[in-house]
């Protein structure tokens, strides 16, 4: 009895680690699985640019510009950025001192834009602030922008 009893125990921990290892060792890694974020901390303050294709979550201050032309740009509340944003969508529920352009743009409660905005979806929720230049972008313009920002780089 003593014996199915291990042996059934055993056959239920093979099991388990047969799936969990398959996950954990497997050499073949998602693209997911390899991104990156970028994370400014609460207590720093950088001054420069940052170029990345991934995430930027921003707690701290930055005085510089920041260019994630596919990714994700959070500022977070007690977050501050003095420069340029570009990026895909940018969520923002710190402060924004300076010029933004993405694709999305959401304003949470604490969000703070001054300066001048270019957007194609634009979410503010209550409490929410933007002062300065708003600009509804469309399709065509955006490619306009896209092809501009091309040329400038070669």
């Amino acid at each position: 009895m003593l014996f199915y009893i291990i042996s059934a125990l055993l056959i239920i921990i093979l099991y388990i680690l047969y799936f969990i290892g398959e996950n954990m060792f497997s050499k073949g890694k998602t693209k997911e699985s390899e991104s990156t974020t970028t994370i400014i901390s609460k207590n720093t303050s950088f001054v420069g640019d940052i170029s990345s294709d991934e995430k930027i979550i921003i707690h701290g201050k930055i005085n510089g510009n920041i260019n994630t032309d596919n990714g994700v740009v959070f500022i977070d509340k007690g977050g501050v950025v003095n420069g340029r944003v570009l990026c895909e969508k940018m969520i923002l529920n710190g402060e924004l001192y300076g010029e933004c352009c993405c694709s999305t743009l959401v304003v949470y409660e604490n969000g703070f834009l001054q300066g001048e905005v270019s957007y194609r979806f634009l979410e503010i929720r209550n409490g929410g602030c933007i002062t300065g230049v708003v600009n509804k972008v469309t399709d065509e313009v955006q490619n306009n922008v896209s092809e501009l920002v091309k040329a400038r780089e070669s």
